[in-house]
């Protein structure tokens, strides 16, 4: 089976393959964002409610 590579760099001795994902639709797009936004907020929500606390509070010090 003969692979197709998008781009291939040589450097020095090494040789690097890039393989790009395959394209998407918008609808598989957008679902994919949406199902990083719900993981986001699942780890966040997992967190104690002080260590949030003390999160947003270093946010808004800058």
């Amino acid at each position: 089976m003969e692979r197709k590579y998008d781009v291939t760099y040589k450097f020095r001795k090494a040789v690097v393959h890039v393989v790009a994902p395959a394209a998407m639709t918008e609808k598989e797009r957008l679902n994919r964002v949406c199902e990083f936004h719900h993981a986001a907020w699942e780890a966040w929500n997992s967190l104690p409610e002080q260590k949030r606390l003390e999160i947003n509070a270093a946010c808004k010090k800058g």
